[in-house]
């Protein structure tokens, strides 16, 4: 098959909807760029959906820890807490119009790059135990160390 006939489902897959998967969604969108999002979880958030300890706060200056094309005048202290930091990513979520570009509860179990093709396949894992493959042109892998894909 010519690579330049490749039918992909996503111009882009990135995974992992935290802070630095939705400045890539954001980006993209802005770029035109055909994407999707792909978060294991039920909702927005990544770490700082995750890590609701008492006193989890991030530990860098809360004015550094906004995005630059959304900056937040209003943080509440100079390290803002897990969920002031989850209540503003929401925000920008929304204010961007993210969540539509998200599947929740997806789990990509696997990637394999095609190289004569030129696309990654990926296995995506649903909560309801079903898998779906797609197929996509590039891969971005947004998640930290304290997540697996």
């Amino acid at each position: 098959m010519d690579p330049m006939q490749t039918p992909v489902d996503h111009d882009v897959v990135i995974i992992g909807s935290g802070f630095s998967g939705i400045g890539m969604a954001i980006a993209l969108q802005r770029s035109g760029r055909s994407f999707t999002v792909l978060e294991k979880a039920h909702d927005i958030g990544g770490t700082w959906r995750d890590n609701l300890y008492p006193g989890c706060a991030c530990d860098v200056p809360s004015h550094l820890y906004s995005f630059s094309f959304e900056p937040n005048p209003y943080w509440s202290r100079a390290y803002a807490t897990a969920d002031e930091i989850q209540d503003y990513l929401l925000y920008v979520v929304e204010k961007y119009d993210v969540r539509k570009d998200v599947q929740f509860d997806a789990q990509v179990t696997r990637g394999v790059y095609d190289e004569s093709l030129r696309v990654w396949h990926l296995t995506v894992l649903g909560s309801d135990g079903v898998q779906t493959h797609l197929v996509a042109g590039a891969v971005v892998t947004k998640t930290n160390f304290l997540h697996s894909c």
